[in-house]
């Protein structure tokens, strides 16, 4: 019977043949959780495109530490599109359960906004504090459904600075509630077809503002609409990303 080998992240540059080793939270789940032996075989991601397979020499039970060799190494297929989700902050945890099913559908970089009608507050002295543990979120997302590489967060920013970073994206879209006329399915079948780079931009929870959509419009935007029903952050972000992976990605294979 088949079964899927958990993979672990170590950020280090390794060559077959090369012997290092692994601590903290990763050892700890090695030696302590999945109680993996000398002798085992591990999967090991560098958190980007490279995945290798470990041999475990050691276990040092009190540190722990695990001491491995790399007995094969590759480079994987990234994940296509590379969707770059710009979310306005929700109040809450509700951008933390973003992050999370969003790394499991395929999403490769985040970008939390404060637009005009976001209500989340963020004080300055603790957006390091955030930053720390969202990326932490995603890691362990990407760990759970067996991703290659973790996806990027980045730093709050405000809307405009956002649209600023869509262009090298052949696809940008922009959901809206006063959209009438282009549906999310239209775009992606007449324009998504060959975009590896996708940007989507999705409101707080009071939506965008016209003057907001009027500035997407200008650098090239598209509005679109996600049907009858009117979407929570948390759920608008979750379905635009996994019909994106589905029609021009790989959910539901190649």
């Amino acid at each position: 019977m088949f079964c899927f080998m958990p993979r672990f992240f170590i950020f280090k540059d390794l060559n077959i043949g090369e012997h290092t080793g692994i601590s903290g939270e990763e050892a700890h789940h090695i030696a302590r959780v999945l109680r993996y032996k000398k002798g085992d075989i591990i999967s090991i991601s560098d958190g980007k495109n490279i995945e290798y397979t470990g041999l475990i020499l050691d276990i040092d039970i009190k540190g722990p530490i695990i001491e491995i060799e790399i007995i094969d190494k590759k480079n994987a297929d990234p994940i296509r599109p590379y969707i770059t989700l710009y979310c306005g902050l929700p109040k809450g945890e509700k951008f933390e359960w973003i992050l999370q099913k969003n790394t499991e559908i395929g999403v490769s970089e985040f970008v939390p906004m404060i637009t005009e009608r976001t209500v989340a507050n963020i004080m300055p002295s603790k957006s390091e504090f955030k930053l720390a543990r969202w990326s932490k979120i995603v890691q362990e997302a990407a760990k759970q459904c067996m991703r290659i590489n973790i996806p990027e967060v980045r730093e709050i920013c405000d809307f405009d600075t956002a649209l600023s970073k869509t262009g090298d994206c052949q696809l940008t879209i922009i959901p809206w509630e006063n959209e009438r006329e282009t549906s999310l399915k239209d775009v992606l079948k007449y324009k998504g077809r060959g975009a590896s780079k996708v940007a989507v931009f999705i409101g707080p929870e009071g939506g965008f503002s016209e003057k907001e959509i009027e500035k997407a419009v200008a650098i090239g935007a598209t509005p679109v609409s996600l049907g009858p029903r009117i979407l929570r952050t948390e759920t608008a972000s979750f379905a635009v990303s996994s019909i994106i992976m589905y029609e021009i990605g790989d959910i539901g294979g190649r």
